[in-house]
């Protein structure tokens, strides 16, 4: 049944065998793959890793719930409230892996969360995502000196950036008026 799907969170480094023992035991599974090449002594080697590290998708009724978590490979489960609604994610998520397999997930940024440049030399800096361009894949990410009232934009790479968790309110950091932080597209300055 479609209301029965649950996310499977893994031991580390599991995801496969938690999909081999799915199978075993006749549940539905989904385990999103990609393709990841590495280059040991001048030989290339092709190799499937998971796309979400951490996560099977399964279709798991209650009885059947002991004897999967029986193979000690799952750590917990996450239930889900609209099982619907994530069928249809990861029916796009197949069909994106099916046109190109080397795919890689990454944080859902929107405009207006406040990041953190994880890597290269302005490792550390944060900022007000400005904008994103879908076709380049790079943020317009604002650094602000809030003391003059003025900020910086400059444009990175997507995958630079992390999102930063507040644990206090649980939620990731967000500026409550995003289109003030905007500017006009005049001004940009790259810095890549």
């Amino acid at each position: 049944m479609l209301t029965d799907w649950k996310v499977l969170y893994t031991h580390p480094r599991a995801e496969k065998q938690v999909e081999i023992e799915c199978r075993a035991l006749g549940l539905d599974c989904y385990l999103p793959l990609r393709t990841a090449v590495r280059v040991y002594q001048r030989r290339k080697v092709t190799f499937l890793k998971p796309l979400f590290p951490g996560y099977v998708f399964a279709e798991l009724l209650p009885e059947r719930k002991s004897e999967l978590f029986g193979f000690g490979h799952v750590a917990r489960l996450i239930p889900v409230s609209r099982p619907l609604k994530m069928l249809r994610q990861l029916v796009m998520v197949r069909k994106a892996l099916a046109l190109d397999p080397g795919l890689d997930a990454t944080d859902p940024v929107s405009e207006g969360e406040i990041v953190r440049i994880g890597t290269g030399p302005m490792q550390g800096c944060e900022g007000v995502v400005s904008r994103i361009r879908r076709k380049s894949g790079s943020v317009i990410l604002l650094l602000s000196v809030d003391i003059i009232g003025r900020a910086v934009p400059i444009e990175l790479d997507r995958s630079l950036i992390e999102r930063i968790y507040d644990s206090r309110t649980r939620t990731y950091k967000r500026v409550e008026n995003a289109a003030a932080q905007a500017i006009p597209d005049g001004k940009r300055r790259s810095a890549k």
